[in-house]
């Protein structure tokens, strides 16, 4: 289940063949589960026996001529904040451990019409409200590139990350708010893809900051994700074709020397790689003038996030009896704080730089950025005040899209990543440009040192 020919396009080529039967493959995937998760904890919950049984229904349907689409037969996992019916959404928190859904969220049920067999809930940070990945009750997932030392994952879509990076699940879904799918995209060496909030129902999933957050996928190509969104999607798209090896007439934004002060050297090297990579295949490189300073992006941001995050659990951060984390309780106790005027000013900033980047990109296909200042960094060295977001919270602030894709490896063999950012309806071009730098590098294609 982590070979080469391990794409979504490939398992539903082997499943239509008859090479394979989605029963096996599910079977494959919980064996490697079993084999590899105690140490990677990626997952929350495994739900063998159901998956088993979907996947016998999914075998019978293909054998009776029923093909519900790419996904029909093929193993997703699932962030735990979605509810599935009969089980326990615990939003990465044990104060919700026994809640249990009474339905399905329309994500879950929309990838069950596609023929989807959900292996289980993955981990998360609690309440999804941080981006290293660290869970203080629950359990950090490991970041699978290093086997000697935990380091970070990235969250608040750990788990899903980890899944997918190790060959535990060949598709994931994740939320994000803040960079929480892109993010751990980035550390693990993933693709990850975050459309503009309303594009994904969010029916039926533990909220975050409502103006912010989105549904967004896991894969390890844009090309398998393209295919994941499109299943999840409201409207009637479907993936976009990217142009075969030739980036002609694509206009790309690029940042200044102060929007990459700071940056680590492998990552700013990769970056830089990338955009020469897209110039000398025909794109032009254009210097993007943000609306804002990082810094000021990050307080109307954390004044939005926090401020609707306290609507939705501050009563339970006030209760010290209850187990929150160390991290979390006093960012939600913070925004119990903030007074109505400062967010609806918050609020207020948001359209006015909306409407200034639409301006300053009007005639870009895309803008690139590094997708974290750094690789991933070990647990022990975390600081929750300075979550590694810089560059992926523009776009949830701004209700942008955007992919991380991998671009290379830091000496110590650690996933980079490039962020492309696209407009608000841009989703569809966003996921043909990664394609496209996928196809013209092989670094999605490289795996984490596992057995």
């Amino acid at each position: 289940m982590n070979g080469p020919d391990d794409s979504v396009a490939g398992l539903a080529r082997a499943l239509r063949s008859g090479e394979l039967t989605s029963v096996q493959l599910a079977t494959g995937y919980l064996a490697r589960i079993r084999a590899l998760d105690e140490r990677l904890h990626a997952y929350c919950a495994v739900y063998a026996d159901q998956a088993l049984e979907a996947a016998g229904a999914a075998d019978r349907l293909l054998r009776a001529g029923c093909d519900l689409g790419p996904l029909h037969g093929v193993p997703v996992a699932v962030k735990d904040l979605a509810d599935i019916a009969g089980q326990p959404t615990t939003g990465g928190s044990p104060i919700l451990a026994g809640r249990r859904a009474r339905h399905s969220a329309a994500l879950v049920r929309r990838l069950q019409a596609a023929g989807a067999i959900v292996l289980g809930k993955t981990h998360m940070v609690q309440f999804a409200l941080g981006a290293w990945g660290v869970n203080q009750h629950m359990g950090t997932p490991r970041n699978p590139w290093d086997p000697a030392q935990h380091r970070v994952p990235g969250g608040s879509s750990s788990g899903s990350a980890v899944a997918v990076a190790a060959g535990l699940a060949p598709l994931a879904i994740g939320t994000d708010t803040g960079g929480s799918v892109r993010v751990p995209a980035s550390f693990c060496g993933i693709t990850g893809f975050k459309p503009a909030a309303g594009h994904v129902d969010d029916t039926g999933t533990l909220p975050l900051a409502r103006t912010l957050d989105s549904i967004g996928v896991f894969a390890r190509s844009a090309e398998d994700a393209a295919l994941l969104y499109a299943a999840l999607r409201h409207d009637a798209g479907g993936p976009a074709g990217a142009p075969a090896g030739d980036a002609a007439g694509l206009r790309l934004g690029r940042l200044d020397e102060t929007g990459l002060r700071d940056v680590q050297p492998a990552v700013r090297a990769a970056y830089e790689a990338a955009l020469d990579l897209f110039q000398a295949h025909g794109a032009r490189i254009e210097t993007v003038a943000l609306p804002a300073t990082f810094d000021e992006i990050a307080a109307v941001s954390s004044t939005i996030m926090l401020a609707e995050a306290a609507a939705e659990y501050g009563d339970l951060a006030a209760d010290q009896t209850q187990p929150m984390d160390d991290s979390v309780r006093p960012r939600l106790l913070a925004g119990t704080r903030i007074a109505a005027a400062r967010y609806v000013q918050a609020l207020r900033q948001r359209e006015r730089w909306q409407a200034d980047y639409a301006a300053a990109t009007a005639r870009l296909d895309a803008v690139l950025t590094p997708t974290t200042p750094a690789t991933a960094i070990p647990l022990a060295e975390v600081d929750h005040d300075k979550p590694p977001v810089r560059y992926t919270r523009l776009l949830n602030l701004l209700n942008l899209c955007g992919a991380s894709v991998p671009s290379g490896f830091d000496p110590q063999g650690l996933p980079t990543a490039i962020q492309i950012a696209g407009a608000t309806q841009a989703g569809d071009q966003v996921l043909a440009i990664a394609r496209l730098y996928q196809q013209l590098t092989d670094w999605h294609r490289r795996r984490p040192p596992l057995s």
